[in-house]
């Protein structure tokens, strides 16, 4: 009957399936339509706007490069700024820069020291239309479920296509998850198992007109000895609009709410405590303001027969790292040549498929583990103090992006063993500090406790 006909689901078939239209999602889907794949975008918001402003590090250039769009052209089309340091701003507003060593540059490394700010609206738009001129299709509709072979079993299965809650069914070879940390789709739908660091956390942010500004990311960190580290961040994204934003766990915005103020209120509350911020906010209109929580997590088991999981639906790198575009755009790049390369088999070899999720899982936890270990949590922190904690974390977490860079671990057995033997040894050392650390910080108050007086001196 023809109204029986009218409810039948559009099929739709194609080569490969990315799910959503963010830096991961639209890198992934270039990469595929550049090999002859008919690729289907499928993401419910038809418009992204207000993302957060990004600085990259050293290694993120190269990567958008390869999609084809090179530091000098981002800069000149002021889709981007330049980035040459970051600096680290205390409470009592005394300051020190930070940036790779001038012997970066030099033979045998080579590397480019120079990096970007990224404006992610303008960017993702030249993303996107670079994606539909190569064909890739958009569907802008919301992905419900998966029709899914031998479900439960991680070593055979299957994703053979995907439902819209619009009632679409679209049939595929393989498929990409970039749905974003929040949605992380194949993440849930399977049930991995996770790391996780630290709390859950709430990012406050808005864009601010500068007249001034330096080619640089400035961090300036709100917390007081012994406290959970709460920063801020300025970035700036293009000639005269700064991104600026504010970090700080779920519990302590929370407790802000409770006292009677508005999200707006709180982000100039916090801004206010450093002069340069207060000075910018007070030149400008009062800022619009967007929020956000999320979790740093990253999943095991991220790539299966014929699907893999990129971005921050894989792993979500904590904002301080500067990793997350990085990471995206490498999940990106190895999965696509993944589904090239196993494309006429149909199925990503076991080996191939254990590779992969070993690399992602070393550098999400490297990252995630220093980050919480050495700037969020106060043990070491308060003991190092707060420029010293930004060059231990600095320098290995530069050099491990190199390192990775240089060794190209995609297809090599030896060379994922090599970088992520790097990465746990690196990681174990810094526990070990922690552990320390938080013995010896025991040790002190239960001597302050047991003499007050002498305590007091053995603090100071």
């Amino acid at each position: 009957m023809p109204g029986s006909l009218l409810e039948e689901p559009l099929v739709i078939e194609t080569d490969a399936v990315v799910i959503g239209a963010g830096l991961a999602g639209l890198a992934a889907a270039i990469h595929l339509a550049r090999h002859g794949f008919r690729v289907i975008c499928v993401e419910q918001r038809r418009e992204i706007r207000k993302v957060v402003g990004e600085s990259l590090d050293w290694s993120a250039p190269d990567l958008l490069a390869n999609l084809g769009l090179p530091m000098d052209d981002l800069v000149s089309t002021e889709a981007a700024t330049w980035k040459r340091h970051i600096t680290v701003t205390r409470r009592d507003c005394s300051k020190k820069e930070f940036l790779p060593g001038a012997w970066l540059a030099d033979p045998p490394w080579n590397v480019e020291i120079c990096t970007m700010h990224l404006d992610r609206d303008r960017t993702d738009a030249r993303l996107r239309e670079m994606a539909l001129r190569l064909g890739v299709s958009i569907l802008n509709e919301r992905v419900t479920d998966f029709a899914v072979l031998d479900e439960q079993d991680p070593r055979t299965r299957r994703i053979l296509g995907l439902r819209t809650q619009e009632g679409t069914f679209i049939r595929g070879s393989w498929f990409i998850d970039a749905s974003g940390s929040d949605a992380s789709l194949l993440g849930k739908r399977f049930d991995l198992k996770s790391f996780e660091y630290g709390p859950r956390k709430v990012a406050i942010w808005s864009r601010v007109p500068t007249r001034q500004w330096v080619e640089g990311t400035t961090l300036y960190m709100a917390s007081s000895p012994g406290d959970y580290m709460e920063w801020i961040w300025e970035i700036p994204i293009r000639p005269g609009i700064s991104s600026i934003g504010y970090i700080s766990p779920g519990s302590n915005v929370k407790a802000q709410r409770s006292m009677g103020l508005d999200t707006q209120e709180i982000f100039m509350r916090q801004c206010g405590s450093f002069p340069h911020l207060r000075s910018l906010l007070d030149q400008a209109p009062i800022p619009e303001v967007a929020t956000t929580s999320f979790l740093c997590r990253t999943y095991k088991g991220v790539c299966g027969t014929n699907w893999v999981i990129i971005g921050e639906a894989a792993s979500q790198s904590d904002p301080v790292t500067g990793n997350g575009v990085t990471a995206a755009l490498r999940h990106a790049e190895e999965a696509t040549a993944l589904i090239r390369r196993y494309r006429h088999c149909g199925t990503i070899s076991s080996k191939a498929r254990a590779l992969y999720n070993l690399r992602v899982t070393a550098v999400g936890c490297f990252f995630n583990s220093l980050i919480e270990k050495l700037f969020y949590q106060p043990v070491l922190r308060d003991r190092l103090g707060l420029f010293g904690t930004a060059r231990i974390y600095t320098v290995p977490a530069w050099l491990m992006n190199l390192f990775y860079t240089r060794l190209r671990p995609g297809r090599s057995l030896l060379r994922t063993l090599i970088i992520c033997s790097l990465m746990t040894a690196v990681r174990a050392m810094t526990w070990g500090a922690h552990q320390l650390g938080a013995a010896f910080f025991e040790m002190s108050r239960s001597r302050q406790q047991a003499h007050p007086v002498e305590g007091q001196a053995y603090a100071m």
